[in-house]
């Protein structure tokens, strides 16, 4: 479980910084050149994604991934 609670964390955060760059979740897959639905999967907590992905979308909300985990 404990798990879990981190990648809601995560979840949380990417849709946190998402929203305020005003970003879709479709416009955020777009940029990122990633699935939007795996986008979502991730945001809801229900994904582990990999380093790859959390650069992917990192780089396209202009953040670094440190940015990204803090407070995990």
């Amino acid at each position: 479980m404990r798990g879990n609670f981190y990648y809601k964390r995560l979840g949380e955060n990417i849709v946190s910084s998402r929203k305020k760059q005003k970003l879709s979740q479709y416009k955020l897959a777009t940029l990122s050149d990633v699935d939007r639905s795996y986008l979502a999967e991730v945001e809801e907590g229900k994904a582990n994604p990999s380093i790859k992905f959390l650069h992917k979308i990192t780089k396209a909300l202009k953040i670094s991934v440190k940015e990204l985990l803090k407070k995990l």
